[in-house]
């Protein structure tokens, strides 16, 4: 044991069994020199443990959420939206017979602020109980449908109305891109794996049916 082996190409089994079979008393240098490779070699295996379950932790939470069963199809997602909105175009002619028509051509502020309050207060009127009860607006009620976060649990009234529909409606009033984001953009996101609009993605919520009522699958549903 004169000469002193290079540890550097030892594994970490090798390096303990080298420190098990060393003569402490008679080659202390050499047995210190293999307890700091024996250190440096645990430090390197901690290191690479805790970056592997860094990326495993990354990877779950980038991840896309699991698709569950009961996803509401598109078809219905498109006739529910279209009662709302029809409801809610017909609750609207008031506001349009009162200012007219023609101040929406350069809308002041005021006439903005007020239209987005009067449309707020409408939507409530329309459905307030039903989405903080079952988390439905009627259209969606129509074909037993619900709001859901992510984790499968009806989504409440305040996670609908301040995550899911004032962002749209900040969105329709940004120069040149908001109309085509809200407009375009948003619908057609539901042609994705996940069936997803832009609301739904930026409120984290997804629509399903109530009860896994699941309805045969039609073209739209692919």
């Amino acid at each position: 044991m004169d000469e002193t082996p290079d540890y550097d190409n030892y594994s970490l089994d090798d390096l303990y069994s080298a420190a098990d079979g060393i003569n402490r008393e008679q080659y202390p240098e050499r047995a210190a020199l293999i307890q700091q490779h024996i250190t440096t070699r645990e430090a390197q295996l901690q290191a690479l443990r805790q970056q592997a379950a860094a990326t495993t932790q990354f990877s779950s939470t980038t991840a896309e959420p699991e698709i569950p069963a009961n996803l509401a199809k598109r078809s219905h997602r498109f006739w529910g939206a279209l009662i709302d909105g029809v409801l809610q175009l017909v609750l609207t002619i008031p506001l349009f017979w009162y200012v007219g028509l023609d101040a929406f051509v350069a809308p002041s502020l005021g006439l903005i602020v007020g239209s987005v309050l009067y449309g707020l207060a409408t939507y409530l009127l329309l459905h307030g109980y039903l989405l903080h009860r079952y988390g439905q607006t009627i259209g969606k009620a129509e074909f037993g449908m619900r709001i859901e976060q992510l984790n499968g649990q009806q989504a409440s009234l305040q996670h609908v109305l301040l995550q899911r529909h004032l962002p749209m409606v900040g969105l329709s009033f940004v120069p040149f891109i908001g109309n085509l984001l809200v407009g375009l953009l948003n619908p057609l996101m539901i042609f994705g794996k996940q069936k997803r609009c832009l609301h739904d993605r930026i409120a984290q919520t997804q629509v399903c049916y109530v009860n896994d009522t699941t309805s045969d699958a039609d073209g739209m549903s692919a």
